[in-house]
């Protein structure tokens, strides 16, 4: 089975060979995680996260993969390194393909949309 990335504006999947982690059941990692996904996408929610939710390896630094796996793995020795137990991810990636939410029924001009398209 395919997992796709649920961050908004990320095109990773397990198929594109990124490595995808499932939402950790620790109710206050949870939160941390959800919180990530929200600066993007608003619209997800506790409800939204499924058995089929992930969150790919581009979102987590080197920090958050267990030092002994990443030494295993450069070595051959090991396919895959794990997350430390509670890491959250904090790299926001493709930022500027996604720009930045703006609440509901909020307009914008058409002079201003042209200014951020161009910092784009």
């Amino acid at each position: 089975m395919v997992y796709n990335c649920v961050c908004a504006g990320c095109n990773n999947s397990s198929k594109t060979g990124h490595r995808v982690h499932a939402f950790l059941k620790d109710k206050a990692t949870l939160r941390q995680w959800l919180q990530f996904v929200r600066v993007r996408r608003a619209d997800f929610s506790i409800p939204s996260v499924t058995k089929n939710s992930k969150v790919c390896s581009a979102h987590f630094t080197e920090e958050d993969y267990d030092q002994g796996d990443v030494r295993m793995v450069s070595l051959g020795l090991k396919s895959l390194a794990q997350l430390i137990p509670n890491a959250v991810p904090s790299v926001h990636t493709h930022l500027s393909a996604c720009p930045a939410l703006r609440p509901r029924g909020t307009k914008i001009s058409a002079a201003s949309r042209k200014r951020e398209l161009a910092m784009s």
